[in-house]
């Protein structure tokens, strides 16, 4: 019992009587002690781990679409398998999906970064230069995510 005491202490250590500094511009602020209510420092050694449990929620959303998820640290991706003749519903799915997840994440202090949202479509040579295969870009609210032309895969 006495280890689950220095173990909550140590956890503790990590998320209460933070300092930190804000870089802007290329000036850095003086360092400022006060209580932070949410987060935890980037440097830490805890916060991939942290940051994973805090977000554990997307999988349930991602699972309500029927949609594979992978995260670490604070990269996500979402996957699904399709037939050729299926994309625009898969799309549709896709889109429905990061709504969801965008409202979870707005709700949770959190922001998609939509400079780092991306969509890349992946099958064999045969299915990509096939006439007639349409693949829909990703409509997110006012942005546009388009297919990665140069990184289809084979």
């Amino acid at each position: 019992m006495v280890y689950v005491v220095y173990v909550l202490q140590w956890f503790k250590s990590y998320l209460m009587d933070r300092s930190f500094q804000v870089l802007h511009g290329g000036l850095m602020s003086s360092v400022v002690h006060r209580p932070i209510l949410c987060s935890v420092s980037q440097g830490s050694v805890l916060w991939p781990r942290l940051f994973i449990l805090y977000t554990a929620d997307l999988e349930d959303i991602a699972n309500k679409h029927q949609i594979t998820i992978h995260s670490f640290a604070d990269d996500t991706q979402l996957y699904l398998c399709c037939s050729r003749n299926d994309t625009t519903s898969t799309i549709v799915r896709l889109q429905q999906c990061i709504t969801d997840i965008n409202h979870w994440i707005s709700a949770n202090r959190l922001k998609l970064n939509m400079d780092k949202t991306g969509l890349l479509w992946a099958g064999t040579k045969h299915v990509l230069s096939q006439e007639g295969v349409c693949f829909p870009s990703l409509q997110l609210a006012a942005d546009t995510i388009h297919p990665s032309q140069h990184e289809l895969m084979y």
